[in-house]
């Protein structure tokens, strides 16, 4: 039986908050549970936007991030992060990318103008799979025009303070700042070695100036030494 297409349904938000020249993010609720979730957007160098991750916005900030850009591109991170990804992009008339690796499982859930492999290329964004991961995940490399960079993440990393998720997230070790949380070691990672090796490659990347995880705070200072601490815990 085909799932049933989920609306666009405006769950409670934050406000904008505009981290670069080229990069904002809003965080908010994942309906249903209790568990946050953050949206980034970011301004290409033709004017329109790409959002990595998908939220809804109330009616003032939708405006105000048209008023920013043409809204282009939608990168889902992976198939278990789509549940707002058909209404959103239908809504904004958006092109939408997933991972070669959850390719079927996407297209089941939205209508895709491609795989990562397609993404239009733009020179303040680059794209990386995750190493060792199941499920093709990405992570965005976005520099800004003061030179700072930011690295966007979806699940691999997280930041999740014990205050902004449920008790069961909790028991589960979701919380407990940034990490890769354990559910995530066991159903998704399939190359330990890898993905270590990734992420201290990262912590060495120039310009890095903060981690954009899709759940929980932002590392806005900091982000090598908290991507070599991830990286020896994987």
């Amino acid at each position: 039986m085909a799932r049933p297409r989920r609306p666009w349904i405006v769950t409670e938000h934050d406000p904008i908050e505009k981290l670069e020249d080229n990069l904002w993010v809003v965080a908010g609720k994942v309906p249903g549970l209790p568990f946050r979730r953050r949206m980034s957007i970011v301004r290409r160098a033709d004017g329109t936007l790409l959002f990595f991750n998908a939220i809804p916005l109330e009616d003032a900030s939708l405006a105000e991030v048209q008023a920013w850009g043409k809204p282009a591109i939608l990168v889902v991170p992976h198939e278990q992060h789509m549940i707002d990804a058909r209404a959103f992009a239908e809504k904004l008339g958006l092109a939408v990318y997933a991972p070669k690796e959850c390719e079927a499982k996407a297209r089941e859930r939205a209508d895709l103008a491609g795989t990562l492999d397609g993404l239009p290329s733009d020179p303040a964004i680059r794209v990386e799979a995750v190493a060792g991961l199941k499920n093709g995940e990405p992570a965005l490399f976005i520099t800004s025009g003061n030179g700072h960079v930011s690295l966007l993440v979806s699940d691999v990393v997280m930041n999740n303070p014990k205050t902004s998720i449920g008790l069961l997230p909790r028991l589960m070790g979701f919380a407990g700042g940034v990490k890769v949380v354990p559910v995530f070691k066991m159903m998704f990672i399939k190359d330990k070695p890898a993905l270590r090796a990734q992420l201290e490659r990262w912590a060495g990347t120039s310009g890095l100036t903060r981690l954009v995880p899709c759940h929980g705070d932002l590392v806005p200072a900091g982000a090598p030494e908290a991507l070599r601490a991830v990286a020896a815990t994987v």
